[in-house]
């Protein structure tokens, strides 16, 4: 785990993430399963946009530009990020996945940290992040990373509770 780095999506990881969309459907995962599923069927299509989503001219009214980035461990796809340009609400500045392949193994601390490098480089100084409050796993990421709670909020989309906190991007 001592090479990590994240990468801009591109064809020189397409088997990898492609197993990665993959180990979702094995656990019945549909909510990442349905978030990823278009690269199984368009791969091209797939980057390009999200390529698109990452550029902050003519998105679609109420989106925000995302730039988004998957961990590398080996040549291996083992968690993705999503680090949002502006905060939106619910969801926060960084939302991150790790592989059902790869967890318990650390790599969640390690994309949060890596995704605030990132969103200090697009000029963020507190990163909003969020998550379930059932997700004890990312809790403890959040927290571990100088997060700070702010509080709950409910996201009526999904229909869960969220705790939501703030991490200082100066740490990184």
């Amino acid at each position: 785990m001592s090479d990590l780095f994240l990468a801009e999506p591109s064809s020189e990881y397409k088997r990898s993430f492609e197993n990665y969309v993959l180990a979702y459907k094995r656990i019945n995962d549909n909510y990442y399963f349905n978030k990823y599923k278009s690269a199984l069927e368009n791969y091209e299509g797939y980057l390009n946009n999200v390529y698109y989503y990452s550029k902050e001219n003519n998105l679609p009214e109420g989106e925000v530009a995302t730039s988004t980035f998957w961990l590398i461990d080996e040549k291996e796809v083992v968690g993705v990020v999503r680090v949002r340009h502006q905060e939106v609400e619910c969801a926060g500045h960084i939302g991150y996945d790790i592989s059902p392949d790869y967890r318990n193994r650390g790599y969640g601390a390690q994309i949060l940290k890596l995704a605030l490098i990132k969103a200090r480089e697009l000029g963020i100084e507190e990163a909003i992040v969020t998550c379930n409050i059932d997700n004890i796993a990312s809790k403890k990421i959040i927290e571990k990373s100088n997060g700070k709670l702010l509080g709950t909020i409910f996201d009526e989309e999904e229909n869960e509770w969220l705790y939501k906190y703030s991490i200082a991007v100066t740490y990184y």
